[in-house]
């Protein structure tokens, strides 16, 4: 930011997988939405393989204001390039404001195409320093989301010493691990009737071994969720009570992740940080309003956590407000 200058307007991205997701969801407290799914092609309406959905979608999303990214594969093979390249030019086709990579190969396909489709390189990108980030803005990225080892300290450093702009996961499952199986059939895909339907069902591992409901008590238990073909926490990531820290540190940009969640989380989490935003923004006395805190605990199955952004624990919370029990209000 320039000395005496306005800080960059804030946005908060929301992430959505297909038109269902889309249309049961209250975009209005969110700037950007990203459309796709990282993990798995297959997943019922995925705007990243249904090429044909993304103009209707892009077009309602700019009529309502919003800015509309695309999401591409996060673990793409050799044989995913034809479809990768075919999801670059319809992204571009039907005006997408930039295009979500993860993958240093699909970047390259993006620059040697030649289109003006900016690149923003997404949670398994594997950026953690500032020099991978550089290498990625001179291929053409301008904006990157670091790994989730990566402190906000650390993110400070990569935006200011890469010229990047840095995406901050503000609220919902930190991405952990992706693999080309999926893990939730015992048959391969397409041939297996569990798919795509598996993974519309939820799916915990816990410290006692898979879970198909319960909850994990007990003094260091530990619980994730798998998603099919990846890994992510088992408790939410919440930076509500740091936001007045995290715009000072000049973070204007933050993502709600949406995937595999109900149309009432993205929602209802979405209104919860529109409002602390504006609060956090307004240079008044900042705190986390109860509603709020009843709001994100109704919406917690195993608690929150802060990831390694403090440079604790990944399942550890820093705060006050909504320490200590965290379940269901």
């Amino acid at each position: 930011m320039p000395p005496g200058g306005s800080p960059p307007p804030l946005e908060l991205v929301l992430t959505v997988a297909s038109p269902q997701e889309l249309s049961g969801t209250d975009l209005s407290p969110y700037d950007a939405v990203c459309l796709g799914n990282t993990y798995c092609r297959r997943v019922e309406g995925n705007f990243a393989e249904e090429l044909g959905l993304l103009p209707a979608a892009v077009a309602a999303l700019h009529a309502a204001g919003k800015k509309a990214y695309v999401t591409s594969p996060a673990a793409p093979r050799g044989r995913d390039i034809p479809q990768v390249e075919r999801l670059i030019d319809a992204a571009a086709a039907s005006g997408a404001d930039a295009l979500e990579v993860h993958n240093m190969g699909v970047l390259r396909v993006l620059r040697e195409k030649r289109i003006p489709l900016p690149a923003h390189m997404g949670a398994y990108a594997n950026v953690y320093t500032h020099l991978a980030a550089q290498v990625m803005r001179e291929y053409g990225a301008v904006r990157v989301r670091p790994n989730a080892e990566v402190s906000l300290d650390e993110m400070a450093v990569i935006a200011r010493d890469a010229g990047v702009e840095v995406e901050v996961l503000a609220h919902g499952k930190i991405p952990l691990g992706i693999t080309e199986k999926c893990f939730l059939l015992e048959g391969t895909e397409g041939a297996d009737p569990m798919c795509p339907s598996a993974c519309r069902e939820e799916h915990w591992l816990t410290a006692g071994g898979p879970s198909a409901g319960a909850k994990p008590s007990g003094a260091g238990a530990w619980v994730l969720k798998n998603v099919g073909k990846g890994v992510v926490s088992g408790k939410d990531m919440c930076v509500i009570e740091h936001l007045p820290r995290l715009l000072s540190a000049g973070f204007r940009i933050f993502r709600v992740e949406g995937l595999y969640e109900t149309a009432a989380y993205r929602s209802e989490i979405g209104a919860v940080y529109r409002e602390s935003f504006s609060l956090a923004s307004s240079g008044g006395r900042y705190a986390v309003r109860p509603d709020w805190a009843k709001t994100l605990k109704e919406h917690s199955r195993n608690g929150f956590c802060n990831g390694y952004y403090f440079g604790k624990s990944g399942q550890s919370y820093v705060g006050t407000v909504l320490q200590g029990d965290n379940s269901r209000v």
